[in-house]
Order: C-alpha cells, then sequence, then structure tokens
C-alpha cells in the first residue's frame, strides 16, 4: 500500500510533536531545584491571581499543600500529553496494541526522567512521581477509550 502524501506528512508530524513533548519534559527535569520551585510558584501565583477573581479574600499560595498538588497535577499533565502523543505516533504507523506499548513507553520515561533528576542540583529522583506520571497516562487511555467509545455511538445512529 502506497502512503499518500497526508500519511507522510501525520507520520512526521506526530514523530516532531512526540520529540517536542519529550523535549520539554527533560527541559523541566534539567532545571535545578530553585528553578524548579519558581516555575511552580508561578503557577500556583497565576491560579492564586485566577481564584481571587471569584473570592478576593482567597490566597493559596500560603499552603504548602497547593504547591505540592499543582507540581502533582503537572506531573499527569505532561504524562497524559505524552501518553496521546505517543499512542497517536503508533496510530500513525498502524502497531498493533498501541495501548499498552504507549504506557510502557511513558512508564519507561518516567522512570529515565526520575533517573535523570539524581544529577540534578536540588532534585531527587522519587517513585511516587513515576506513580503520578503513569496515573496521567492511564487517565489519557480512559479519555482516548471514551472518545472511541462515543465515536462509535455516533457512527451506529
Amino acid at each position: 500500500m502506497k502512503l499518500t502524501k497526508q500519511d507522510k506528512k501525520n507520520k512526521i508530524l506526530s514523530i516532531i510533536l512526540l520529540v517536542l513533548w519529550l523535549s520539554l519534559i527533560f527541559f523541566f527535569s534539567n532545571q535545578n531545584g530553585e528553578l524548579s520551585s519558581n516555575s511552580s510558584s508561578l503557577v500556583v501565583n497565576i491560579v492564586n491571581s485566577f481564584l481571587k477573581l471569584f473570592n478576593p479574600k482567597i490566597d493559596i499560595s500560603i499552603y504548602p499543600i497547593t504547591v505540592f498538588i499543582i507540581r502533582k497535577l503537572a506531573h499527569m499533565f505532561l504524562y497524559f500529553i505524552l501518553y496521546l502523543l505517543t499512542y497517536y505516533l503508533m496510530y500513525q504507523f498502524n502497531l498493533k496494541k498501541r495501548f499498552i506499548l504507549s504506557l510502557l513507553f511513558c512508564i519507561f520515561y518516567a522512570i529515565t526522567d526520575e533517573v535523570h533528576q539524581l544529577f540534578i542540583n536540588e532534585r531527587s529522583g522519587q517513585i511516587i512521581d513515576v506513580i503520578i506520571d503513569t496515573l496521567g497516562s492511564i487517565i489519557a487511555i480512559f479519555f482516548l477509550k471514551v472518545i472511541t467509545f462515543f465515536k462509535r455511538k455516533l457512527r451506529k445512529t
């Protein structure tokens, strides 16, 4: 079967997007502890400003748990998107078992990412982060399954 130009473009695009996302994760992991904390504080301040639109008395930035939760949600989000991009790449190449292969790739990258952080000043590799990253990937699986379910339902009608 001959590939169309669009098929080739989709394959190239899927590779580029995945490499860019992997690079973004690496960039965040390569930041020392101070830079990483500053990034988290920036996000907390943005969320805090947004919440103050609804309740001016609120100040979540004073709660250390808020920073912790935002950091962990960021992990989940990064690996949610990583899973989607990995799955899309495998879909473009028509690989079988792409759900499980994409998950295994994300788990592998999460592990290597945490090992990488062991060599960065003021950072540490943590197994809990691998678990949270994996959870983000699993949520992406459910997301894709729900979309697939509804697409099939719409086709039947």
